[in-house]
């Protein structure tokens, strides 16, 4: 996992990389090599390059950067906010040792007007002004720098984190650099995950700058970032003699009338993600419909009232599901009296159960009713956890990291926060940021496959954080593919599910 840190947790990292032997400025020359070589892979035919820098480290990092971009026939134009006499330690020796090597220097700092039209001549912008300390709004000549940025069309590359966000929010301070991508160092920053400010960073990669996994480690923080080696090592591998049974049994409980779609998505996504043995509980009147869709699932037909299972359906279900190693619970079951009762049979096994849609739904303003069981997982978007906790989905989306952890302490459950950078909380307060994903995915169906996905890891034998973690970044990585093909609309639901094979075999073969 990779560590996600505050401004001061990142501090007391390379205080302790420094103490270790690393010296401060090559951690910044590192930086600036990280930088540089991010230029180069995403605008490979760029010529003319812009650094616009601050007086602090994170200016430092550009104008070692600017020398380095220099040195491999690069035309860089320096813009500093502050007067070259203000910078201090690592930033000032990188800035003499920009001017011996032949750069200019221009201070801008009072005669902005014109930098945006200056900028557009260029074929990026490496944006340098600030970094993780910052704390408060940007105003006056900061702010404006930032819009003139903004205004110039051009590409912009971040360094740590785009100029006028903290990096210790998901929040907006003010003015804020919108940026391409963003390099970030060491590790990520909560401005990197969590939104509205991840959006405003782009692609982020987190680039080693020379501060070992240890130092990051000792780092006391409750959030962190999925690497695809946390899903390679999840991820069940098959022996030579495996049978179906060993593969897993999984039941899908879901589906009603007008809504079997839902079902179909689901054990689909489960059959895909590995599943042996997928078994559709539905009402009995959509059987024929469901198989007709997915010939290999099994169904097992219930009793039903007019399409949505009934109160008769309860018992028989709950017995029905001591046969299998999980369920997945929800998508499109509809609601009444009825499947509440069904529910509340499932919820009272000890099936580890993966439980979306419709199955939290009928639990609105009650999230204590998963608290006596164990092993589940609750897969929300932002408006099913509104109602769970009796919230609003702006509430919700206003503080998805505090709102993901509340739900989960109340549940007593692993949660999957859906959205642009899932967050998977666990009851202790834990949070994982899922790092895959794409717009594309925004297409009816999709969280169904990904219920699907979460079920067949849980009968594999996958505990129940794990298994999230593990489906969130498949789900995403799928989505991700697809996007390289298909653009950013168009996506079926159903080509999601089958593209969880192809990004399987590519996160375990890079082990």
């Amino acid at each position: 996992m990779i560590p996600v840190l505050n401004s001061k947790q990142m501090q007391a990292a390379d205080r302790a990389a420094i103490a270790s032997g690393v010296p401060s400025i090559e951690l910044m020359e590192n930086a600036a090599a990280a930088l540089v070589l991010e230029i180069r892979s995403a605008h490979p035919d760029a010529r003319r390059v812009a650094v616009v820098c601050g007086p602090g480290n994170n200016g430092g990092d550009g104008l070692a950067a600017a020398r380095r971009l220099m040195a491999e026939g690069c035309s860089v134009s320096i813009f500093t906010l502050r007067a070259p006499e203000q910078y201090r330690g690592d930033a000032a020796e990188n800035l003499a040792r920009a001017r011996e090597a032949g750069l200019e220097v221009r201070c801008v700092e009072g005669r902005l007007p014109g930098l945006a039209r200056e900028l557009t001549s260029h074929d990026v912008v490496l944006d340098a002004l600030f970094g993780t300390g910052l704390t408060r709004a940007l105003e006056g000549d900061a702010a404006r720098m930032v819009a003139a940025i903004n205004a110039s069309g051009r590409p912009v590359v971040a360094a740590d984190l785009p100029s006028g966000l903290s990096a210790d929010s998901g929040e907006l301070l003010g003015p804020c650099v919108a940026a391409d991508v963003t390099v970030a160092f060491a590790a990520a920053k909560n401005c990197h995950v969590i939104d509205p400010a991840r959006s405003r960073c782009g692609r982020v990669t987190v680039e080693d700058i020379g501060i070992s996994r240890e130092i990051l480690d000792r780092q006391k923080t409750s959030l962190r970032m999925t690497e695809p080696a946390d899903v390679a090592a999840a991820l069940p591998r098959r022996r030579p003699d495996a049978h179906k049974g060993d593969a897993g049994r999984v039941a899908i409980v879901a589906g009603s009338r007008g809504k079997t779609g839902a079902a179909i998505l689901a054990a689909r996504g489960a059959l895909r993600a590995g599943g042996g043995l997928v078994t559709v509980f539905c009402a009995q009147s959509l059987e024929l419909v469901i198989v007709a869709a997915l010939t290999e699932a099994m169904t097992r037909g219930l009793a039903e009232d007019e399409g949505v299972l009934s109160a008769e359906a309860a018992r028989p279900a709950a017995e029905a599901l001591a046969d299998f190693d999980a369920a997945a619970v929800g998508p499109g079951l509809g609601s009444g009296e009825g499947l509440v009762a069904v529910l509340r049979r499932i919820l009272s096994s000890k099936l580890p159960l993966v439980c979306d849609a419709d199955a939290l739904n009928a639990f609105a303003g009650h999230p204590e009713a998963f608290r006596r069981r164990p092993a589940t997982v609750l897969t929300p978007h932002p408006g099913e956890a509104a109602r769970l906790l009796g919230t609003t989905t702006r509430g919700v989306q206003s503080n998805r990291l505090a709102a993901a952890q509340k739900l989960a302490r109340a549940a007593r459950a692993v949660v999957i926060l859906k959205g642009a950078g899932s967050l998977i909380a666990t009851p202790s307060g834990r949070v994982t940021v899922n790092p895959t994903g794409t717009p594309l995915m925004a297409t009816a169906g999709s969280g169904d496959v990904l219920t699907g996905i979460v079920g067949a890891l849980l009968a594999a034998g996958v505990e129940p954080e794990t298994a999230a973690i593990a489906a969130a970044y498949l789900h995403g990585a799928a989505g991700e593919r697809l996007e390289k093909r298909l653009g950013d609309a168009g996506l079926l639901a159903s080509e999601l599910a089958d593209a969880i094979p192809e990004v399987r075999k590519e996160v375990t073969s890079d082990e």
